[in-house]
């Protein structure tokens, strides 16, 4: 189980000890200096107390380090008296047969296996040496270490017991905030409080918060999406039945094909319209974005041409390039596809006849993408509406339009962060539409489409 809590103890409680073991080596490492030199000065001190009478040795009573109360550590320290020429003349153990010390002062001395600290002191023409083996000293000092280890080892479980609670005790705002959420239902998308949280917590509210909005934005849109399909959708059908209903009572063969021709109309108009709901459902904002590449508006505009000639021939309209600077855009190659074939349909759909000019043209540091047909074109008044769902003008005289076709290019736009600009032709008449994107990031627009007059 990935445990936070688990995972937290293991991180702090090593560190906690590494830390408490890290401060005892530091003290002892102090302690084995100073009790260096106080077992250095145990040593001095002995030798300036001994008292030479004759060829006799003794300590002042005061300070008899030899008393019969500490025989049991008189192998730690070995006195010696030498004369000056090297004749041992008394020794605590006799045993011990160390070479004659040659100076005054601290040295160490090596005899057999063993390392001897030593303490010279030169007294008229003898020379009084004091000695303790090495490991005497070391075995003081582990213990020495010991004692300073042991406390840390022995609240070791304490600090883990202390650890695990305040950590659990940190913890609770995270509990709080599963509580919360665990009592939600799919549609309640209220803000989660934020108040009297931890500062380290915050950003995480903040952010879900901030993701419910996005969510219940985004289901807001879906059931307008669907409640407007739904009603989009109701027409056509109804209308296929009556048109079903009607060929089978014709009564002659001319009546049964005129309702078929209407028949098969309404089919291509249902086509059309469950293919712009597609389109559209792709390119809701929680919809993925596809990865972007450069894209040549020049041969794009030549793509669509090629898919559209037929389309335009049939109804009398002249589709072709009136400019061709050749510009290459960052995004998404089949959105903007989609983006220019929604524009030259809709100026199909809407032409009588005559000519739709498709254009590409570099203006300063972006590029412009223009469609200009001579039809009935938009008022002034429902340019700003156009771009919005199911949306048909007052003058609407295409029944086979889905009001979907500009709406498509608006939030294709928006995704590319394109201004797009809505106007009358060259001459005054019939629309123009301008697709306006910047080439530098820094000038895109932030996730809107800007809707405007040309």
């Amino acid at each position: 189980m990935n445990s936070l809590r688990r995972r937290l103890l293991l991180w702090l409680l090593p560190a906690t000890f590494a830390a408490g073991a890290l401060a005892s080596i530091g003290t002892y490492w102090g302690a084995f200096l100073e009790l260096d030199d106080l077992l250095n000065d145990q040593m001095r001190y002995i030798a300036r107390h001994v008292s030479l009478s004759g060829e006799g040795v003794s300590l002042n009573e005061r300070d008899n380090r030899l008393s019969a109360a500490d025989e049991d550590k008189a192998d730690e320290v070995l006195l010696q008296v030498w004369d000056g020429n090297g004749q041992l003349h008394y020794s605590s153990d006799p045993a011990l047969q160390l070479p004659a010390p040659s100076s005054a002062g601290l040295s160490d001395l090596s005899y057999g296996e063993q390392t001897w600290h030593t303490f010279v002191e030169k007294r008229g023409d003898r020379l009084i040496r004091v000695a303790q083996a090495q490991d005497a000293r070391w075995e003081a000092l582990a213990g020495l270490a010991v004692h300073l280890l042991w406390p840390v080892l022995s609240l070791l479980p304490l600090l883990a017991l202390f650890l695990w609670f305040g950590i659990g005790y940190g913890l609770k705002p995270l509990h709080r905030i599963v509580a919360e959420l665990a009592q939600r239902n799919a549609s309640s998308m209220v803000p989660i409080p934020d108040s009297d949280l931890p500062m380290e917590v915050r950003p995480l509210v903040t952010e879900l918060n901030s993701l419910l909005k996005r969510l219940d934005q985004a289901f807001v849109q879906q059931k307008d999406f669907i409640a407007d399909a739904a009603h989009e959708l109701r027409t056509p059908i109804m209308a296929l039945g009556l048109q079903a209903d009607l060929a089978q009572r014709a009564e002659s063969e001319g009546e049964r094909s005129a309702t078929l021709v209407q028949l098969q109309a309404g089919v291509a108009r249902l086509a059309h319209l469950s293919q712009q709901l597609l389109t559209l459902a792709r390119l809701e904002p929680q919809a993925q974005d596809a990865p972007w590449q450069p894209v040549s508006l020049l041969g794009l505009c030549k793509t669509v041409i090629a898919d559209q000639i037929r389309q335009a021939e049939a109804k009398g309209i002249d589709l072709g390039l009136a400019g061709q600077d050749d510009v290459e855009v960052q995004g998404d190659p089949e959105a903007l596809r989609i983006l220019l074939n929604n524009l030259v349909d809709n100026a199909i759909r809407h032409a009588p006849g005559g000519t739709i000019d498709l254009a590409v043209r570099r203006d300063g540091d972006g590029a412009i993408l223009e469609v200009t047909d001579n039809g009935p074109g938009i008022p002034d008044e429902e340019r700003a509406r156009v771009v919005e769902r199911f949306y048909r003008g007052a003058g609407e005289k295409a029944p086979q339009g889905s009001g979907l076709g500009l709406s498509i290019v608006a939030r294709i736009a928006e995704r590319h962060g394109a201004r797009l600009a809505l106007g009358a032709g060259a001459d005054g008449h019939g629309l123009q539409v301008r697709v306006y994107f910047p080439l530098s990031a820094s000038d895109r627009l932030d996730g809107r489409a800007c809707i405007s007059e040309g």
